[in-house]
């Protein structure tokens, strides 16, 4: 749901260990979170139609020493979508509504782009709308009360998309937000109502709502926590928007969501079966389902998603063949909530897993060097791939081959795949990371000059968005140069030798990739701002006054 945030907890590093009892192996896996100065987690285990397990860890009240038990209710995060996802198929299936759909059908206040927007093209974040989080830009902090209406109202203001729809693959949680609306207003129920009276009750999910107000405060719910430089901190989340987010539930819950997946018994198997369906094309490879990833676990297929937001983290990982499935619900801030659903996995299904080996493949320096080349990602960055002692390097990282165009980074869980003609230099890299799949392409142009003092001159200046009524200001200090706005600075900073273009930057942070565009005198006229999500939102230069 939210930006990735950098893992600030200690990671979940035990290994598997050897099977004894699959109950205690489990619960080891959670020891370092097992303490009551800290957050923690919980887990359920379904299998074969029963729970398996279930178990928490840590503290969901830090400052009181309240124990998670499998009854705490967390914020899910980004898991919320598969249940959005579920209610439009539902009304789909009632004749409520089309996946083919103009999505002005039901929010007419949607700008009229070029193309139409689908319900299908909502589903699969194909629409190329882009993210909601493009809030930050006009000074909204992840700390300031943000309701549905300020999302909403965001949203009605794009008049541009990142792509056209169907055209790429990049996650936004802008289309889950507009997929509420289209409930409420196909089925004439109000989302939170709706989801209660037709999915969270008829599957027994008692401890489970959507959270459309933040205030008022539950019995029974995990606060969210991160790692500050003195230790714990508070996170305080005032989301109150929904569809891409804020359902909350507890893992017992979980396991009963699990199981109807594996066994419909609310909904049906047509609507699983439709849930899992992909859309792939020459640049939108995607995994993604309707609010699930449709991926592999072990060789076999596996529905999974994970969710993060400030002070939250959680996975969850259904195996419909070995009618297996897992959740893990976090109140700190950990990326590692996937891996340790697979150590679960592998736990509990260790007797009953095909082969975990791969084909080794091999791959010559001459089939190798079809990858080489530099390739940009649209707003992005820019991705030198070299070949050194037989292997492919990416910037100074190698990749492991997995298939004649595929391969992994060592170390990570990111892979990397190649199209465009077998008998011709790969015309694009896609990047296949656990957040979302991103394109970059085949970059010619020579590298850019290093930045001068004298050259910042060009860059100086006030930017306006008239599609976000925001403000930027690009100004020197001392030999840097700054981007502000009114609730973030950011240095821009030029990218490595060998990876630069011409006036493009960087900032580590959300805001992204910057670059300046000229006229034909060569005047620095404007600039766009991409972080993948979002894609070249446009500010023009303008003169004012000093305030």
């Amino acid at each position: 749901m939210f930006p990735r945030i950098a893992a600030a907890a200690a990671s979940f590093a035990l290994a598997t260990p050897a099977l004894a009892d699959p109950a205690a192996d489990t619960a080891r896996l959670f020891a370092q979170w097992d303490g009551s100065d800290g957050p923690g987690c919980a887990v359920s285990v379904t299998r074969d139609g029963q729970v398996a397990f279930t178990g928490a860890y840590g503290m969901a009240v830090v400052e009181s020493r309240t124990p998670n038990t499998p009854q705490t209710a967390f914020q899910i995060g980004s898991i919320s979508k598969q249940f959005t996802a579920f209610a439009v198929h539902m009304l789909a299936a009632e004749g409520k509504l089309s996946l083919q759909d103009d999505v002005r059908k039901y929010v007419p206040e949607m700008h009229a782009f070029p193309e139409p927007i689908t319900i299908d093209h909502l589903l699969h974040h194909t629409s190329g709308l882009r993210d909601e989080w493009m809030l930050l830009l006009q000074g909204r902090r992840a700390e300031d009360t943000i309701t549905q209406r300020d999302v909403l109202r965001a949203l009605y203001g794009q008049r541009e998309l990142n792509f056209a729809p169907g055209s790429r693959f990049a996650y936004s949680n802008s289309n889950y937000t507009l997929l509420a609306l289209v409930v409420e207003r196909a089925s004439g129920q109000a989302f939170p109502a709706f989801m209660k009276a037709r999915i969270f009750e008829p599957l027994g999910m008692t401890q489970t709502y959507v959270k459309d107000d933040w205030r008022p405060v539950r019995p029974d719910t995990a606060l969210g926590y991160g790692q500050g430089p003195g230790g714990v901190e508070s996170r305080i989340f005032p989301f109150s928007a929904y569809g891409a987010g804020n359902v909350y539930s507890t893992v017992e819950d979980m396991a009963r969501w699990t199981l109807n997946l594996n066994d419909p018994k609310v909904g049906s198997p047509a609507i699983v079966a439709a849930m899992s369906r992909t859309v792939r094309g020459p640049l939108a490879p995607s995994r993604y389902g309707s609010g699930i990833e449709v991926a592999s676990y072990r060789n076999l297929v596996a529905l999974r998603h994970g969710g993060i937001a400030p002070g939250a983290a959680s996975y969850m990982m259904a195996v419909p063949d070995r009618r297996f499935g897992v959740t893990v619900l976090c109140n700190a801030e950990t990326n590692d909530t996937g891996r340790i659903a697979e150590q679960i996995a592998d736990i509990h299904l260790a007797a009953d897993l095909p082969p975990p080996a791969e084909p080794k493949i091999e791959l010559s320096e001459d089939q190798l060097r079809r990858f080489v080349g530099r390739y940009r990602e649209t707003g992005g960055p820019v991705f030198v791939l070299t070949v050194r002692d037989g292997r492919l390097i990416i910037g100074r990282d190698a990749l492991e081959p997995i298939a004649p165009t595929a391969f992994r980074l060592v170390g990570a869980p990111v892979h990397f795949s190649f199209t465009g003609p077998d008998d011709a230099p790969a015309a694009v890299l896609n990047i296949h990371d656990p957040d979302q799949d991103r394109i970059a392409v085949r970059y010619e142009e020579p590298d850019a000059p290093e930045l001068t003092p004298g050259r910042m001159q060009d860059y100086l200046g006030r930017y306006y968005s008239p599609e976000l009524g925001a403000l930027m200001q690009v100004e020197r200090r001392e030999d840097q140069l700054w981007l502000t706005g009114a609730a973030f600075e950011n240095r821009l900073l030029q990218p490595p030798v060998g990876e630069r273009a011409a006036d493009a930057f960087f900032t580590e942070s959300t805001i992204g990739a910057i670059d300046f565009s000229r006229d034909e005198k060569g005047r620095v006229t404007g600039l766009t701002q991409s972080n993948g999500r979002v894609v070249g939102i446009r500010f023009l230069k303008v003169d004012l006054p000093q305030l």
